[in-house]
């Protein structure tokens, strides 16, 4: 059996659902973070940690899939900063690129409909340029309405 699988015979498991929030798991009224966390607000989990060791804790979804771990965020390296905030930088600039993409098709998709089209000439009087048709015309008075 391959090493990484036996170190999760060792954790413990106190049976408790927790969801992940912005700002990470809270367990033990602790924050518990890692970059691979972000974009997975109020995903369910369970907190599995070996004994005596609280900086970091190993989170399996409600399958018992193992998801990653997590670092004490109280307790975290300047570096373990960064790699969080990288990631939440990172997912927001695809956020503010899929936004863009989808306001310029949502543009072109309705384009036809939310544009004016350019103004028209006047159209030509037809029934000028003929005799005898209408009221005034070059073959007598103007009609006058009913007697």
């Amino acid at each position: 059996m391959p090493a990484r699988q036996l170190a999760t015979f060792a954790l413990e498991d106190d049976g408790r659902t927790y969801t992940i929030s912005t700002s990470g798991v809270r367990w033990r009224r602790r924050d518990y973070l890692a970059p691979w966390m972000n974009g997975r607000t109020g995903t369910k989990v369970s907190v599995r940690h070996l004994p005596h060791h609280d900086d970091t804790i190993e989170l399996f979804d409600t399958t018992g899939h193992h998801l990653g771990s997590a670092f004490l965020a109280a307790a975290a390296s300047r570096e373990q900063i960064r790699s969080v905030q990288a990631a939440r930088t990172a997912a927001a600039r695809r956020l503010k690129a899929d936004l863009k993409a989808a306001e310029m098709l949502r543009r072109r998709r309705f384009e036809a409909s939310t544009t004016a089209a350019p103004p028209r000439p006047p159209a030509p009087d037809l029934r000028a340029g003929r005799r005898g048709v209408g009221r005034g015309g070059a073959d007598g008075p103007p009609c006058a309405g009913p007697s």
